[in-house]
Formats: structure tokens, sequence, C-alpha cells
């Protein structure tokens, strides 16, 4: 009867353990779709060649990392150098920034994700409480039926190379790529001009058309 006994209680402890297990692994998954931009870095280290600066004076520790590709800042409180206070990641060739601040705590305070070249706002945007819970949401993408990722496979399907520029219409209707080139350079006056060629996309239908301007700038 005690052997019986024993080996009901090991039973019970086994499947209570592996309710525990099925329970935690339940709440990482809801946590993974919840915060999906908690884990969401960009594999910038991809790229063989980068340079790494390290920064640590009376306005804190920084790491720089830069590349032709991209570029990396990681900034610490200036009061305690071993908490991390941002990460801005600068992508040339997909012309996108990804940034993510924390509270001192270790906690993420907000993410947000924009154009490189004109800080447009895209995608998913999230705010936390210094808990760790979610403050609210702010989905770019939800604007205009075609967004900055739609966008982009159409304009990469339309002949558009990378690295491109992202622009919006001055209404606002219209997303903008384009590949841009050196066509004159006047080392008197030190200016450099350059020819643009893309397409502009309907925000709200998708509709497409060629575009082509021209712009000058001092060196």
């Amino acid at each position: 009867m005690k052997e019986k006994y024993l080996f009901i209680i090991t039973i019970l402890f086994l499947s209570c353990k592996s309710e525990n297990k099925k329970s935690d692994l339940s709440q990482e998954k809801i946590h993974t779709k919840d915060s999906i931009a908690e884990i969401e870095k960009p594999s910038y280290f991809q790229y063989e060649e980068y340079k790494v600066g390290h920064v640590n004076d009376g306005d804190g520790k920084r790491l720089y990392i830069d590349s032709l590709h991209y570029n990396i800042v990681k900034r610490y409180y200036k009061a305690d150098s071993t908490k991390l206070w941002f990460e801005h990641y600068d992508d040339f060739v997909n012309d996108t920034i990804f940034n993510r601040e924390y509270y001192k705590n270790g906690n993420l305070k907000e993410v947000k994700k924009y154009t490189y070249r004109n800080r447009i706002p895209i995608r998913k945007w999230f705010f936390y409480k210094s808990d760790g819970t979610i403050q609210k949401t702010v989905d770019h993408s939800e604007k205009y039926k075609i967004s900055f990722d739609k966008a982009m496979q159409i304009a990469i399907e339309n002949g558009i190379v990378k690295p491109y520029e992202t622009e919006l219409s001055p209404d606002s209707l219209k997303w903008r790529f384009l590949n841009w080139k050196v066509i004159e350079y006047d080392s008197i006056e030190n200016q450099t001009k350059e020819l643009g060629k893309g397409i502009l996309i309907n925000r709200t239908n998708g509709e497409i058309e060629k575009t082509e301007t021209t712009r000058t700038y001092v060196n």
C-alpha cells in the first residue's frame, strides 16, 4: 500500500510539473506575440567591414559601430554607465531607422521606427510603462492601405535597387522611392548635382507612376 501511495504522489507531481511547463511556454508565446518589437533587432553584423568606437566621458558612456551600410549608437545613462539608455540603428541600404529606449531599471520604454533620410514614421511603435507592461501602441502601417513595407516591395518589383531614398509627396498621399546618381560636379563652387529616378506609389490604392527629379548641394 505504501509503495502504491508513493507511486500516485510521483505521478501527480510529474503531472503538475508538466502543466506548469506548458503554462510557462504559453505565457512566453503570448508575450512574444504581444511584444514582437522587444526581440526585433536588425542583423547588421552580417556585413564584414565595420569599426567600433568607445567613448566614456562627462556625457556618459557611448558605443559607436560604423559601416558603409549602417551605423549603430548605444548610449548609457550618465549617472550609471552600466544602464543602457537607448540604442539607435541607421540602415542606409533599406533607408530605415530603429530606436529602442530603456528605463533605468532595464525595461523598455519605447520602440520607434522611421525612414532614415526623411524621418517618416513607419511600422508599429511600442510605448511601455516602467514595470514593463505595454502602455500603448501606434501602428503607422494601418494609416494607409499601402504601408512602407508594401511600398518597398512594389518599388523593388519595379526596378528600384538598394540603397534607395524614401519620400512622401507634398500631400502625403504617395510614396516616392528614388535612386540617385551624380550627373555633374562643379569644383569651383564645390557643388554636386544629382539625378533621382524612381516611382511614385499611391498610398490608398497602390497605383504607380514613374518620376524623375534633380537636386544640387554644396559638398
